[in-house]
């Protein structure tokens, strides 16, 4: 299996599980519930801009060893889905929490990082 197909399944799974917490915590602290919202729509943005990334990065890469010139808007859509989970927070914010969409939008290049140097120390 490709490396970069790897990284992202595991990424989904953890995301998947994270969001199944918050949604569990949403439910058990209702006073609290905007804040564990807004972290669900920010990690599972972050969870798209990441595998989306990936998949960009496949393309380009096969589109380079086929010789044919790729082109996209590859950066634009990720900007545009990260500024409209924030447009949606600001529009509901009884809803969903803004600074924890804003802070959660980070969540899948971080725990990116952390699943790659695991596998890493995991095969040495």
């Amino acid at each position: 299996m490709n490396d970069t197909l790897r990284l992202n399944r595991l990424l989904f799974a953890v995301i998947m599980a994270i969001i199944a917490v918050c949604l569990v915590i949403a439910e058990l602290m209702p006073l609290h519930r905007a804040v564990y919202y807004g972290v669900i729509l920010g990690a599972a943005v972050s969870c798209l801009n990441v595998m989306h990334a990936g998949y960009r990065v496949l393309r380009v890469t096969r589109n380079v060893t086929e010789g044919r010139k790729g082109s996209g808007f590859g950066f634009g859509v990720r900007i545009a889905s990260s500024i409209l989970a924030i447009m949606l927070a600001l529009k509901f914010p009884d809803t969903f929490n803004e600074i924890a969409v804003c802070a959660s939008l980070v969540i899948g290049q971080f725990l990116l990082f952390i699943i790659s140097f695991v596998l890493v120390l995991k095969n040495e």
